[in-house]
């Protein structure tokens, strides 16, 4: 079955008033752009506004009308919230970490997600205004979107199945997190980057979600890119698992649907040193405008022919013949 593409109009002017809250600082070069020495990453955007360079672009996005459908997905994620997680019970089960770790992938399964990782917690990956956590595993969870809705991008209409994850994705986490402590452990979720402590998409990679794409997210081997992620760090004895590496990251140097696709041309055609480390970077300077104009975009994930479905695995089996030929 042939799948649709999303409609994209290239005609696009950044709105006047939204640029003239552009604060002097770079996103980029808060994000550390061009640096080849190593440090911990700076948080720009989805933190306090008071708090951050770009906070009066943040205030912005949040002001502009809402449909019906983002206006429910948001009080049903703040329900989510606002539902309290069991208490840690005083008595711990004791179990061996490869045995947690099978029990915790099919809680965090039966409790709805579509992937489920575990991997050791790099200090590293923590904001540089945090203190790095000391629970020693972080648990990533990922839930595949509504690929129909994501085709609606950059209308409201993906916005809102993209918070609807969001949600879903918490809502996994935060019950994941109830049972952990009823086993006598620590457990602490974090869900949508705006309630962030650490970089997501690092331990994501680390435990097997797949490969960085050229668009700067997750490229996964069943869902491509288009699924969310929620993270829950704790002291529970496990055990990590390996990364995942298929060859989604040589596609993407020959590739260039997504950089064609980005209406105001935030994808690099080349990856680029970002605190220390040469990978692919999108343009936040350059992107953040649209985003903030669309109350989020996602175009680049949804045009990524990794995205769409029955895609992925055929990929996978087509670069791995190419490989043994």
């Amino acid at each position: 079955m042939k799948t649709r593409s999303p409609k994209i109009d290239f005609d696009y002017k950044p709105d006047e008033d939204l640029m003239a809250l552009v604060p002097d600082a770079s996103g980029n070069d808060i994000n550390g752009v061009g640096e080849q020495e190593f440090r911990r990453p700076s948080p720009v955007y989805w933190q306090e506004p008071d708090t951050i360079a770009h906070g009066e672009m943040q205030k912005w996005f949040g002001s502009q009308g809402l449909i019906d459908d983002v206006l429910d997905a948001l009080e049903r994620r703040q329900v989510i919230y606002d539902t309290p997680m069991a208490a840690v019970a005083e008595k711990q089960v004791i179990n061996e970490p490869e045995v947690w770790a099978q029990l915790v992938k099919a809680a965090a399964l039966d409790r709805g997600a579509d992937l489920v990782g575990v991997t050791a917690f790099n200090p590293d990956w923590t904001y540089d205004r945090f203190e790095p956590p000391t629970d020693p595993w972080v648990i990533m969870i990922g839930g595949e979107q509504d690929y129909e809705k994501m085709l609606h991008v950059p209308d409201q209409i993906a916005g809102a199945e993209v918070l609807n994850l969001y949600g879903l994705v918490l809502k996994t986490a935060r019950t994941l997190c109830s049972w952990i402590r009823e086993q006598g452990y620590h457990a602490e979720p974090f869900g949508s980057p705006t309630h962030a402590t650490f970089v997501q998409i690092p331990p994501a990679l680390e435990c097997g979600f797949g490969e960085l794409g050229k668009h700067g997210s997750i490229i996964n081997r069943r869902f491509g890119s288009n699924f969310r992620l929620s993270a829950i760090l704790t002291d529970m004895p496990l055990v990590a698992q390996k990364s995942d590496e298929f060859g989604a990251d040589n596609f993407c140097a020959n590739c260039k649907i997504c950089e064609k696709a980005c209406v105001p041309g935030a994808i690099r055609s080349d990856k680029v040193y970002v605190r220390g480390v040469e990978r692919w970077s999108v343009d936040f300077d350059k992107c953040i405008p649209y985003f903030n104009e669309h109350l989020g975009c996602s175009i680049c994930t949804t045009v990524c022919p990794w995205s769409r479905p029955g895609v992925a695995n055929n990929l996978v089996q087509k670069l791995a013949r190419k490989r043994n030929a």
